[in-house]
């Protein structure tokens, strides 16, 4: 692949062509889809080589052993799941991508995973109480020398059982080892970020210095090593009870956080991303989020499909 057409792809055209990929995924076009699909691609040179990448990077499936690519595209919140992470190829281009991650076979064939909008709740052999937030997976391997965790996508709270064995909690990026605790792990773009209401961590990073963590603080930490500390924030886990809790967070920052408890894209408009949102507002009911935003703030909800939600300044 030439460096022309390896390179990263503006996130506006990365969604639209993502909102064109699951229609045709969700099945055959009608007429006037198919027109306004012709018309996208002939606007702007961008829209056919995101549309060109997208097809590309599924021919990934002719590596993929044929019962395990059926069953995970017969599955929606899987194809949306590697729908989400083939369009992080197109943001960062081919090559940083596949410097950085693998593709999302591991996600959608995790042992424990949630929808859009689900908060998976488990109990574990060992009495561990495992919270799976909306859009998250997790891989479960206990041992008799260990209990592991592998956080694949999104974000767990646990608390742990009594058991002897070590119990860790494995990101993309380290480690964690919990010490008789109850805690938040989160993957977020380049590292992990760790809320400690209970007990202690000792945190590893993949080639940093590890750390210890101790009740009522939090951190972020990448392959590297540690950030500085931050006061837990309980906030962060009101998903627990069906709740997203916002204190002057920025517009952008709460729209992607309530999209990840909805099917489909919210996008929001550079020009009002900082609009400071406070409140408490209920996950079940995102469409009334979103028109109680609409009437409160200078923004306008546009909704040009079920699945797709656009926010711009009124």
């Amino acid at each position: 692949m030439s460096a022309v057409n390896d390179a990263p792809i503006d996130a506006a055209i990365v969604e639209q062509a993502s909102h064109w990929l699951m229609l045709h995924w969700d099945g055959p076009l009608d007429a006037g889809q198919r027109l306004a699909f012709a018309d996208w691609q002939a606007a702007d040179a961008e829209h056919r080589r995101a549309w060109q990448r997208l097809q590309t990077l599924q021919q990934t499936l002719a590596a993929v052993p044929a019962q395990t690519a059926r069953s995970v595209l017969e599955e929606r919140q899987s194809r949306r799941s590697l729908l989400r992470q083939l369009c992080v190829v197109l943001l960062l281009g081919g090559s940083a991508y596949l410097g950085q991650r693998h593709l999302p076979w591991r996600e959608a064939m995790a042992d424990q995973r949630s929808a859009p909008g689900e908060v998976r709740r488990l109990q574990l052999a060992d009495g561990s109480q495992l919270l799976l937030n909306s859009r998250s997976s997790v891989n479960i391997q206990f041992s008799a020398q260990e209990r592991r965790i592998h956080l694949l996508e999104g974000e767990l709270l646990l608390t742990s059982g009594k058991d002897p064995r070590p119990l860790r909690v494995q990101t993309l990026v380290g480690e964690v080892q919990a010490l008789g605790t109850r805690f938040a792990v989160r993957e977020l773009q380049g590292g992990s970020r760790v809320e400690l209401f209970d007990g202690a961590l000792m945190i590893r990073p993949g080639a940093g210095t590890e750390q210890l963590l101790t009740a009522g603080n939090g951190l972020w930490f990448n392959r590297q090593g540690c950030g500085p500390e931050h006061a837990a924030d309980s906030n962060s886990i009101a998903w627990e009870h069906g709740r997203l809790i916002a204190e002057r967070q920025p517009l952008g920052r709460f729209l992607e956080e309530l999209g990840r408890h909805r099917r489909g894209v919210i996008r929001c408009e550079p020009a009002i991303a900082e609009l400071p949102i406070t409140g408490v507002f209920a996950l079940a009911d995102s469409e009334r989020t979103l028109a109680a935003l609409q009437d409160s703030l200078p923004i306008r909800v546009h909704h040009l499909s079920r699945y797709w939600v656009t926010v711009t300044a009124r």
